[in-house]
């Protein structure tokens, strides 16, 4: 029986990043060629409908209406897809992405949130902060779907050489099921995204019942000491 290769956790974070700095580039391309496109599309249709004759116009109108609730429609994915590939409001800093992750997390599901950020935030390179708000969209989506949460909580603050990030619910915590999904490719890939980025992520009971994600990241995940609020 030979033994497995050894992971290759550099040569993963390289790959993690060319992805992230691609998936950003795509975003960004969609957002600013295609965007413009629809918008353009909406303004001449806008325009079409105000030149339509008076004379029996419903045929047409409905027509132009139909096509402008299309485009609509085709601008909403684009917005959906970008959000998927790399949300704008990531360029505002991992306060404001994950300020932003957890109420649309709320409107979406109904699950009360907190977010504690009554300190000072570091300044994460844009790699940890993509890694670290993909990490959280995941756990949320876990709370939800697997663990039937009814209040989350999300927490970044220092401790000692470290920041730590802690997703917290109050779902059914780590049963036998939840176990056995937790070799699932969802929690793997929180894994190896937070290895890719220096830090460890951790599953964790609470003292009644739910969960606590852990992610730890060393102080030199940091891009510099700058502080935010």
């Amino acid at each position: 029986m030979t033994d497995r290769p050894p992971f290759d956790a550099l040569l993963f974070a390289d790959i993690q990043r060319i992805k992230e700095e691609e998936r950003q580039r795509i975003a960004r391309d969609l957002h600013d060629e295609l965007g413009s496109q629809l918008t353009a599309i909406k303004m001449a249709l806008a325009q079409l409908r105000q030149q339509l004759p008076t004379h029996h116009p419903d045929a047409l109108a409905a027509q132009t209406d139909y096509a402008d609730r299309l485009t609509d429609g085709a601008i909403d994915a684009m917005h959906n897809i970008i959000d998927d590939l790399y949300p704008a409001v990531l360029d505002l800093g991992l306060p404001a992405a994950l300020a932003w992750l957890i109420k649309l997390f709320a409107r979406q599901t109904g699950v009360p949130h907190r977010l504690l950020d009554d300190q000072e935030w570091p300044t994460f390179d844009a790699f940890c902060t993509v890694s670290l708000y993909r990490i959280a969209r995941e756990a949320l989506h876990n709370a939800a779907r697997h663990a039937g949460a009814k209040e989350v909580t999300i927490a970044l603050y220092p401790e000692h050489a470290q920041w730590r990030m802690e997703i917290t619910d109050d779902g059914i915590g780590l049963q036998h099921d939840l176990i056995h999904r937790a070799q699932s490719s969802g929690i793997r890939g929180m894994h190896a995204r937070a290895a890719a980025m220096g830090a460890t992520l951790h599953l964790l009971p609470t003292e009644k019942s739910g969960l606590t994600l852990q992610v730890r990241m060393p102080i030199d995940a940091l891009s510099n000491t700058t502080l935010i609020k």
